[in-house]
Order: structure tokens, then C-alpha cells, then sequence
């Protein structure tokens, strides 16, 4: 357990200086724009993740490691709770190899300080995940209690977190010990522990016509698009995990352990989830974050009883993989994955930040039309007073309603332009050139962006 504290932490201090030495990623100035306007909730995901960003500010003030700190506390941590859940689960001589096995899988190492809300959600779902397992183990229901608070913590960082609930009410039904378990009084406690840390966000939710959970959850709605997302998703799984390292995950599952059951029940509804949802669109990496810390402890016990040499190739590959994956997308020399993506987002800020904020300081006011780009711009500026966005009003419940004076007050447009010789039409152009801005590594555009001075705005939904 030593070992696998000292190497959570080597791996703790790896994530806190990619967190202070890369920039932020498009999300994250996005949801950095949320922690100055606290609130109960959100439209694209609950507000635990504003909350966290805000506290990290407190301490290393408005920087990119400040914006990161409970992230990389998050997989730290999370690291930690892999261990113990190795030891609960029968694999007391696997836990150092379960924890190395988490830390190297592609999504963790490489996203492990990045400030999304899947880093309190994979923190909040493994600590009920573990809760859960700890009162079994020691037939002690005051655990119910800590099950409640971890998993309204996590609801408040994740919707998707509802599933981890489905899942644990189905092992309740459906085995004799989740049976024996509902008649104790304590677990009924716990959901009332959950429900009124949840209340504020609930009612946040009434009062905003269910916007959350309709986002959320409309995509199961969404119309099916074929069977490429649905292969991608589940050899993304494969690559993550590491492909040597996800044979011996199902190897380990089938191996006999206490709390089978428990560990199918509730992690299958949150994968059927995805994988009805791989049918309409792409599955992202950081979307499925919370099977990893499962699949690295699966790993660890399909070793169980296996030669050395099979752990030790287990780990080199997957480290091997990893580190060179990471090596191609985050160098700061050359672009390797194409296209407007996390690895490219990161790069490239130095140079064209002073060229940002000369143009953009003496404007009387920005528009921006996409929700990457208010966070980004008020990021570059330090001050997100004069960057409005002119449609989707609904994303930005959280602050002041748009200023309509300003639908005639001269302005500079911000946008992405893949080319050039896109027009815009939401605002009335000045004869003053249009800038172009380009986001380069080396002689490789990364992302071209467009400003735009215009006279007033001729078209969005706040002007009429």
C-alpha cells in the first residue's frame, strides 16, 4: 500500500506540471467562465465542476494550474480508492500493480489534470463504488450514509452518475445480499443524505424547465446514424485500457471474486448508456473515464496467479503506448493528430495571446457565436465584463441577461474559420480590414480565427 501511495503521488506531481505548463483546452475556458458566476446548476452539466475550478482560483489565482488543482487531486485520490478496492475485492498482492495499471491507461494519464466534469465524477463515482464495497465488506451499514453523499456529489458533477443509482438499484432487486440490505434502515437514511444535498440543484432545475436533463438525456432521442461510432467506441475502450492490458480485464472478471454481482450491476446500465449513444454520435475518451478505474482493478486480478512475466509486459506495453500516444499529441513541435481536438487546443497560445489582446483590449465590446469561444476569449483577456455571446441564450442562464444596448454599439466579432473566405452574416462589417489570427506549431496551422469590427449586429436572437 506504501508503494502505491508513493507512486499515486509521483503521478500527482507528473499531472500538477502538465497542468501549469499547457493551456487551457476550449471546455475548460468554458466552464472557467462558469466559476465567475456560481451557481446551482447549468445548462450543459450540473455545477460541480464550477465549484471546484472557483476553489482551485482561490489558491494559485487565475492560472491555468489554479483552474486544474482538484482535478489532479481528483485522479489522485481516485488512485488511491483503486487500491483499496483491489484489497476488497481479493486482490491483496495486486494492489501496486492495480494502481500502476490505472495511472498509465491512455485517458488517465493523458487527461488526469485536465478541469472537465469528469474529474469529479470519476472521483465521486469511485468513492460510492468504494463505500459501497466497504460496508459489505465489514457488514457495517453506517457506509450507506457516505453511498449517499458520494453519489449526490457525483449527480452534482455528472448526470450520468444516475446510472451508477440504476445500477445499485438493480443489484438491490435482483441478489439476495442488495435484498438483505434494503430492509436496514441506515441505506434509507443515505438516499436522504443524497436528496438534500441534491435539493438546490433540483430546484434550480424546476425553475429552468428540466434544461439539464433534457440536454442530457434527449440525446437517447437522437437519430441513429449507423454502426462506425458503435466499433469506434468499443475499440477506444481496447486502446485505452491498453489492448494486452483489457484481455486480462475480462480474464480477471470471470476469475472467482466476492461482489461480482455488485461490480456488474453497477457499472453494465452506465455501458448500455454509452452504447446506445455510440448509435447517434462519437463516443469522446473523457465520457467513459469512470470505467477505468474498474478495468485497471479487472486487469490486476486477471494477473492474479499469472506468471511475473505477464504483469511485467502488461505494464511495459501499456506504458509504452501511452507515453508514446502522449509524446505525438501533446509535443509542442509538430502536429501529429489533425484537426480541432484537446492536443491541439493546448498549443500554440504563446505566440498569438499579446496578438489576441491587442486588437480585442481597445474594442467596446466582443461577440462571439460559439460557446468554445467566450470562454476562450475571456480567458485570453482576464475579464469576461465585455465578451457576450449572440444566440444560445440558454447556456448562459448563469450570468446577467444580454445588454440591448449594445445590439448598436460597434464591436469585434470573434469566430473559428477553417477558411477564410467564410462571411459572416449576425453583424453589419466595417470597411476596417478583418484580422486573421492563425494558431500554429512549427509550419502547421492548427486553427485560423477571424475578427471582425462591425457597426451593430444584424442578427441574433437578442436583436431584433
Amino acid at each position: 500500500m506504501n508503494k502505491a501511495i508513493l507512486t499515486s503521488l509521483g503521478f500527482l506531481f507528473f499531472h500538477l506540471f502538465l497542468a501549469y505548463y499547457f493551456e487551457l483546452i476550449d471546455d475548460e475556458a468554458y466552464y472557467n467562465l462558469w466559476s465567475s458566476f456560481l451557481s446551482f446548476g447549468y445548462y450543459d452539466h450540473p455545477p460541480m465542476i464550477a465549484w471546484w475550478i472557483y476553489a482551485g482560483k482561490l489558491v494559485f489565482g487565475e492560472a491555468a494550474v489554479g483552474v486544474r488543482l482538484f482535478a489532479c487531486f481528483a485522479f489522485f485520490v481516485v488512485s488511491i480508492l483503486v487500491a483499496r478496492i483491489t484489497l476488497l475485492l481479493g486482490g491483496r498482492d495486486q494492489i501496486f500493480i492495480s494502481v500502476i495499471l490505472f495511472n498509465i491507461m491512455i485517458p488517465v494519464m493523458g487527461l488526469g489534470f485536465i478541469a472537465t466534469p469528469d474529474a469529479p465524477l470519476i472521483l465521486f463515482w469511485v468513492g460510492a463504488f468504494w463505500a459501497t464495497l466497504e460496508g459489505l465488506f465489514r457488514k457495517n451499514s453506517w457506509y450507506w450514509l457516505i453511498v449517499g453523499f458520494f453519489v449526490a456529489l457525483a449527480i452534482l458533477s455528472k448526470f450520468n452518475a444516475l446510472f451508477y443509482v440504476l445500477g445499485l438499484f438493480g443489484w438491490s432487486i435482483f441478489s439476495k445480499r442488495g435484498r438483505d440490505e434494503l430492509i436496514a434502515p441506515l441505506i434509507w437514511v443515505g438516499v436522504g443524505i443524497g436528496l438534500i444535498i441534491l435539493l438546490p440543484s433540483i430546484y434550480w432545475n424546476y425553475e429552468n424547465d428540466w434544461i439539464g436533463l433534457e440536454k442530457q438525456f434527449g440525446r437517447l432521442l437522437n437519430k441513429t446514424v449507423g454502426l462506425y461510432f458503435l466499433f469506434e467506441f468499443l475499440l477506444s475502450i481496447v486502446i485505452f485500457t491498453t489492448p494486452l492490458a483489457f484481455i486480462f480485464s475480462i480474464l480477471g472478471f470471470f476469475k472467482k471474486f466476492e461482489f461480482r454481482s455488485l461490480v456488474l450491476w453497477t457499472h453494465l446500465p452506465i455501458f448500455l448508456y454509452f452504447l446506445n449513444h455510440s448509435l447517434t454520435e462519437r463516443i469522446q475518451g473523457n465520457w467513459i473515464i469512470m470505467l477505468f478505474p474498474l478495468l485497471a482493478i479487472l486487469t490486476a486480478l486477471g494477473l492474479k496467479n499469472v506468471h511475473i512475466f505477464w504483469s511485467k509486459l502488461t505494464i511495459f506495453f501499456g506504458s509504452f503506448l501511452t507515453i508514446f500516444i502522449l509524446i505525438l499529441g501533446m509535443n509542442p513541435y509538430f502536429v501529429v493528430f489533425s484537426g480541432d481536438n484537446p492536443f491541439n487546443q493546448m498549443k500554440g497560445w504563446e505566440r498569438i495571446k499579446p496578438e489576441f489582446q491587442t486588437h480585442l483590449n481597445k474594442a467596446e465590446w466582443i461577440a462571439v457565436t460559439d460557446y468554445a469561444m467566450i470562454g476562450r476569449v475571456s480567458w485570453l483577456l482576464g475579464s469576461n465584463s465585455k465578451v457576450w455571446a449572440l444566440n444560445e441564450p440558454y447556456r448562459y442562464l448563469f450570468r446577467d441577461s444580454f445588454p440591448s444596448r449594445l445590439c448598436n454599439i460597434p464591436g469585434v466579432l470573434v469566430e473559428k474559420v477553417n477558411k477564410k473566405i467564410e462571411k459572416n452574416v449576425v453583424v453589419e462589417a466595417t470597411d476596417v480590414p478583418i484580422v486573421y489570427i492563425s494558431q500554429s506549431v512549427g509550419k502547421t496551422e492548427i486553427m485560423g480565427y477571424r475578427l471582425t469590427q462591425f457597426s451593430k449586429v444584424s442578427e441574433s436572437e437578442y436583436c431584433s
